[in-house]
C-alpha cells in the first residue's frame, strides 16, 4: 500500500505581506496618492491663506474671497462641462482621449470670453473694495482661463487613474500661488489688491503652462475636433458644478454685504480651515470617483451598491476629522493672528461639515453615474437661491454664528434629500428587476 502524500501546510501570510497586498489594490493606492496630494495642497493652501490673510487683513481678505467666489462660480461654465465629460467618457473608453481633449480645449476657447463678461456684470453690483478694472480682470483670467486649463489636465490624469501625475498638476498651481504671495510678502511692505491680483494671475498662468506641457508629452496632441459636442450633458454638468461652487462660496458675498468685509474675512477664514481639514474625506472621494461610472455601466443597481459600500468608510473618516477639528480649533489664532480670534467658535460649529461633505459627495457621484444628472442639477441649482435667503436670515438673526448655523442646516437638508432620492431610485430599480424575473 503506497504511502499517501500529505500536502504541505500553507504558511500564514505575514502582516507586511498582507499590507503590501492591500496597498497594491488600485483604490487603496489611489486613496494614498490622493491623501498625499491633498495633504500637500493643505500645507501650501494653508501657507498661502496664512500669508495673504495677514498681508491683506480681514477686510482685504474678505473682498478677495468674495471676488474669487464669483469668479470660480462663473468659471465652471468655461468649457461647458467638457472637462467633467472627459473624466466620465475616458474612464470607460480611454481610446477616445484625443477627441474629448480636443473638444474640451475648443469649447474653452469659445466660452471663456462670455464667462468673463458675465462675471464683470455680477461684480458690478457687489462691493469690490479697491480692486480696479485691471485687478478684477487678472483675478477672472486666473480663475476662468488658467485654472480651467490646469483642471482639464488634472481631469485627464484622473480619467486614466494616474493619481501620481494628477498629484503634480494639482499641486503646481497651489505651490506657485504660495510662492507668489511669499515673494510679495518678503519684498514689499504693503500689498494692495491690484498688485496681488497681477501676481496671482502670473502664478496661475505658469501653472497652466506646466500642466498642459505634461499632458501633451504623455498623451500627444489633441484631436482638432469642432463637432460632436454633448451640449445637453455638458450644460447639465456646468450647471451642477457652478451650483456646487455657489453652495460653497455664494454665502461669502452675502456676509460681505450684510456684516462688512472684516466679518466676511473671519467667516471665510473659518471655512478655509474646515476645507483644509477635510483632506482625508476628499482623498477617498477622488479615489473612488471614476469607479462609479464603471460599476453603473453594468446597471444602476451596481452603481448604487458601490456607493453604499463606500459610505461607511468615508463616514468614519468624517467623524474622525470632526473630532480633530474640535481639538485644534483653539490654536488657529496663534497661526493667523489675534484678529482671527472669532474663528475659534465658528470652526467648532462647523466640525460636522466633513461628515456632511462625505455623504453629499457619495450621493452626488451615485446620481451622476446612474442617470440622475437632471435631478441632481435641479437640486443643487435651487439650493443656490435658497442659500442666499438662508444665510441672509442667519446673518440678521445671529450675525456670524447665525450665518454658520443656517449654512450647516441647509447642507444637512441637501444630504437628506439626496439620499432620499437615491433610496427611491433603488426601490424603482429593484421593483423593475423583480417584475422582469416574474415574466
Amino acid at each position: 500500500m503506497s504511502e499517501e502524500v500529505q500536502p504541505e501546510p500553507q504558511k500564514p501570510v505575514g502582516l507586511i505581506a498582507r499590507i503590501r497586498e492591500v496597498g497594491a489594490r488600485p483604490v487603496v493606492r489611489n486613496t494614498i496618492y490622493y491623501g498625499i496630494n491633498f495633504g500637500l495642497q493643505v500645507l501650501t493652501q494653508f501657507g498661502f491663506f496664512a500669508l495673504i490673510s495677514r498681508v491683506l487683513g480681514p477686510s482685504g481678505y474678505g473682498i478677495f474671497a468674495s471676488v474669487s467666489a464669483i469668479a470660480l462660480m462663473v468659471s465652471v461654465f468655461v468649457g461647458l462641462g467638457s472637462d467633467h465629460l472627459l473624466i466620465q467618457r475616458i474612464a470607460v473608453n480611454r481610446d477616445a482621449f484625443a477627441s474629448y481633449f480636443g473638444r474640451a480645449l475648443a469649447m474653452m476657447l469659445m466660452t471663456f470670453a462670455p464667462a468673463m463678461m458675465l462675471a464683470f456684470a455680477v461684480l458690478y453690483f457687489l462691493d469690490t473694495g479697491t480692486f480696479s478694472f485691471w485687478g478684477l480682470f487678472c483675478i477672472l483670467a486666473a480663475e476662468c482661463v488658467f485654472r480651467k486649463i490646469s483642471f482639464l489636465c488634472s481631469a485627464t490624469y484622473m480619467a486614466h487613474d494616474r493619481a501620481g501625475k494628477q498629484f503634480a498638476v494639482d499641486n503646481a498651481i497651489m505651490i506657485l500661488r504660495f510662492l507668489a504671495v511669499a515673494v510679495l510678502t518678503l519684498t514689499t511692505d504693503t500689498v494692495d489688491l491690484d498688485t496681488w491680483a497681477l501676481w496671482y494671475a502670473c502664478a496661475s498662468l505658469l501653472a497652466s503652462g506646466v500642466s498642459l506641457t505634461m499632458v501633451l508629452k504623455d498623451y500627444g496632441l489633441p484631436g482638432p475636433i469642432f463637432s460632436g459636442f454633448e451640449f445637453r450633458q455638458g450644460f447639465l454638468l456646468s450647471l451642477e458644478f457652478t451650483s456646487v461652487s455657489g453652495m460653497r462660496d455664494l454665502d461669502k458675498p452675502v456676509v460681505v454685504e450684510l456684516l462688512g468685509p472684516a466679518q466676511a474675512g473671519i467667516y471665510t477664514a473659518a471655512f478655509r480651515i474646515i476645507d483644509a481639514a477635510t483632506t482625508p474625506v476628499k482623498a477617498a472621494l477622488y479615489a473612488t470617483y471614476t469607479r462609479y461610472f464603471r460599476h453603473a455601466d453594468k446597471g444602476a443597481e451596481h452603481g448604487i451598491a458601490f456607493g453604499l459600500r463606500v459610505l461607511p468608510v468615508i463616514s468614519g473618516l468624517g467623524l474622525a476629522v470632526a473630532v480633530f477639528i474640535v481639538l485644534i480649533a483653539g490654536y488657529v489664532p496663534l497661526l493667523l493672528g489675534e484678529d482671527y480670534e472669532e474663528t475659534v467658535g465658528l470652526i467648532r460649529l462647523l466640525a460636522i461639515y466633513p461628515l456632511l461633505l462625505g455623504a453629499a459627495g457619495i450621493g452626488a457621484d451615485i446620481m451622476r453615474s446612474i442617470g440622475m444628472q437632471g435631478t441632481r442639477v435641479i437640486l443643487v441649482f435651487v439650493s443656490n437661491f435658497v442659500i442666499v435667503g438662508v444665510v441672509w436670515a442667519g446673518c440678521n438673526l445671529g450675525a456670524l454664528e447665525g450665518a454658520v448655523l443656517s449654512r450647516m442646516a441647509l447642507q444637512a437638508g441637501i444630504v437628506a434629500l439626496t439620499w432620499g432620492l437615491i433610496g427611491r431610485k433603488k426601490s424603482q430599480v429593484g421593483a423593475k428587476a423583480g417584475s422582469s424575473e416574474t415574466k
